[in-house]
């Protein structure tokens, strides 16, 4: 896979995970988590460093959302 093609898979993870927060499922986190993943992978391998604060702030609101989710 290219880089230009992981770009393409992030664009649509980001827009399903959007979907499914916005329908209050408590899938919007899970895949919010593991979009994060294939962000980080995506600017090691680009080498674009200023993504990775954005990265572990957005991973770390998806874990609270996700533990809160759990606790309702």
């Amino acid at each position: 896979m290219t880089p230009e093609a992981l770009s393409w898979v992030l664009s649509g993870t980001s827009a399903v995970m959007l979907w499914l927060m916005g329908n209050k499922t408590k899938w919007g986190p899970r895949v919010g988590i593991a979009n994060q993943v294939l962000w980080i992978i995506y600017a090691i391998w680009t080498q674009q460093w200023g993504l990775l604060p954005g990265v572990l702030l957005y991973t770390a609101i998806h874990i609270r959302n996700l533990i809160r989710w759990e606790a309702a």
